[in-house]
């Protein structure tokens, strides 16, 4: 293999890697060198294709930007703040906490529906169900393919990631906290952990499906048209 990053070999090293911490610990990066890793993982999301610009209520609150997804991100002073503020929270906080207190860098990615379905006046989670059209359908596309190419920059950096679907941080108090909108879909909670995550003594569970369906003849089928 070259110097250069290989994309096919990035592409099947990429596994699920949910570090458990069971204290806070010590960054190994120090805080500009969380910026440079963040600002380096958000450069590949903006690369990834989109088909429609979000609607024009979302390009304000200072991010104006046309993409369909957001990016809210923490680095680890700011993961194990939340950690102990989850923990305050009328609710329970599961094993977000655990992987905050691990965390070397979190980035929230939302996605930003055009439509919404009939909403209750008040309520405590994200608009559900929002509208099944070929827009919004785009939009998660996009925003999945966003969220690939952060996953991808950092196992090609030796970062151990994951993606959670952010289970108590899709909840209003959390959301309120952070000053993330109700009125975006939290797609992916995205875990950067150190890159000796691996050495330390900690429980890292890896992805259950991640030999599943890797047959080809399972989940495809050569279409052939007669002449």
């Amino acid at each position: 293999m070259s110097n250069e990053c290989n994309t096919e070999h990035i592409i099947k090293q990429r596994k699920t890697a949910k570090v458990l911490a069971d204290a806070p610990w010590e960054a190994s990066l120090n805080p500009k060198e969380q910026e440079d890793l963040i600002k380096d993982l958000l450069d590949l999301a903006a690369c990834a294709p989109y088909h429609y610009k979000c609607a024009a209520k979302y390009q304000t609150y200072g991010l104006e930007s046309s993409l369909p997804f957001r990016a809210y991100t923490l680095n680890s002073g700011t993961c194990r703040t939340l950690a102990k503020q989850l923990q305050f929270m009328d609710m329970p906080p599961g094993k977000i906490v655990n992987m905050l207190w691990a965390a070397e860098a979190l980035i929230i990615m939302t996605w930003l529906p055009d439509v919404f379905g009939e909403q209750p006046q008040e309520r405590d989670i994200e608009p559900l169900p929002f509208t099944g059209n070929l827009r919004n359908m785009e939009h998660i596309a996009a925003s999945s393919a966003a969220i690939q190419n952060i996953l991808l920059g950092a196992t090609h950096k030796g970062f151990p990631n994951y993606w959670s679907s952010g289970g108590v941080l899709r909840q209003k108090p959390a959301r309120e906290f952070l000053e993330i909108s109700l009125d975006e879909m939290l797609l992916g909670c995205l875990f950067i952990f150190p890159q000796n995550a691996h050495q330390r003594e900690v429980e890292i569970k890896e992805g259950k499906l991640h030999n599943e369906g890797k047959n080809n003849s399972t989940w495809s089928k050569s279409i052939t048209l007669g002449k």
